[in-house]
């Protein structure tokens, strides 16, 4: 067995056999099995309204955004043992934030949620905090800092914590109003420490990338901070965060970026499969298209070869660090 080989295996058994095994014992909703062990990251939903009922017009329809949501949770539902959770990353809005379309993801979602699937959602640039209080109360928890839209999961292996990156526009109904994004100084300090007092493994999301919001070398520097997650682009997006030319602290910790929901680009999600000493997400890749969906025979040769050197890639999160004593 060569060493590649090996490696698979490894991660096979740590990914597979032991989410299963503990599966195995656990009771759900419809006869079928909640994996404690798995959740599903999704990213930039971007719920349409019909161009009929847009207050603040988009500039287009997207038709086809709606069954793709629709697809991509029956999949989920369908998924055997499905996951015990279901994050998005924000972006459920298609552009302003209108309530319709909040009201619009309730309905698509909910489903997830009588089927004992815990879901977890976060903010975009193209949301407001206001019509998430209002219509997903249940889903986003009570924030540890007052005024945002963030909270702490606790999962079977490690805790999932949602960041609120939104800087909310001072005027809607223009692209050009949104595109703030930050923390803030006490949701930013709120991270330190929990992540210095942290004694599980930590996988962290956003909607916008660590850099951006100046925390990729905060989050490296944290001993038990093993992961990076976010959305905005649309594309997977697989990188590192480190410390910096600084030969102290734990240098790497990996960042992905997760792909839109039905929209544009990529389209898919992430299933992440946990163990006690790492996590792994599978790339579910459905489509490509931007910026609107040709027919299947249209797809040029590059778009169908991004979509088949995607779908089922693997990136894993392993729940240790190789760091070094600052001299």
């Amino acid at each position: 067995m060569n060493s590649t080989t090996a490696l698979f295996s490894r991660r096979d058994f740590l990914l597979g056999t032991a989410g299963v095994m503990a599966a195995s014992a656990v009771a759900a909703t419809d006869s079928a099995v909640i994996d404690p062990h798995k959740f599903v990251l999704i990213s930039d939903v971007h719920v349409p309204l019909p161009w009929t009922e847009q207050k603040y017009r988009t500039g287009m329809e997207y038709p086809w955004v709606i069954p793709a949501i629709k697809k991509h949770i029956q999949e989920i539902l369908d998924m055997r043992p499905r996951p015990c959770a279901v994050i998005c990353l924000g972006d459920v809005s298609i552009a302003f934030s209108e309530d319709k379309e909040y009201e619009i993801a309730t309905q698509l979602f909910q489903p997830l949620e009588d089927a004992g699937i815990k879901i977890v959602m976060g903010v975009g640039n193209h949301d407001l905090r206001a019509p998430f209080r209002t219509y997903f109360p249940r889903w986003i928890g009570e924030s540890p800092v007052k005024d945002k839209i963030m909270s702490v999961t606790h999962l079977a292996d490690c805790d999932f914590v949602m960041l609120d990156s939104l800087v909310e526009p001072k005027k809607r109904g223009s692209y050009p109003a949104c595109t703030g994004f930050g923390l803030g100084d006490e949701q930013a300090k709120w991270l330190v420490d929990f992540l210095a007092k942290a004694e599980r493994p930590v996988l962290i999301g956003a909607h916008h990338q660590a850099g951006a919001l100046k925390i990729d070398h905060k989050i490296a520097r944290a001993p038990k901070a093993f992961g990076y997650f976010h959305g905005h682009h649309h594309q997977w997006m697989s990188t590192y965060l480190n410390n910096g030319y600084k030969p102290e602290f734990c240098p790497h910790v990996r960042s992905l970026g997760i792909p839109s929901f039905g929209i544009d680009r990529d389209i898919g999600y992430a299933i992440v499969k946990t163990s006690p000493t790492m996590a792994g997400a599978q790339f579910v890749e459905n489509d490509y298209y931007f910026p609107s969906k040709p027919a299947t025979d249209a797809r040029s040769p590059l778009v169908r070869d991004i979509i088949r050197d995607n779908a089922g890639r693997r990136v894993l999160f392993p729940f240790e660090k190789e760091c070094t004593s600052q001299s």
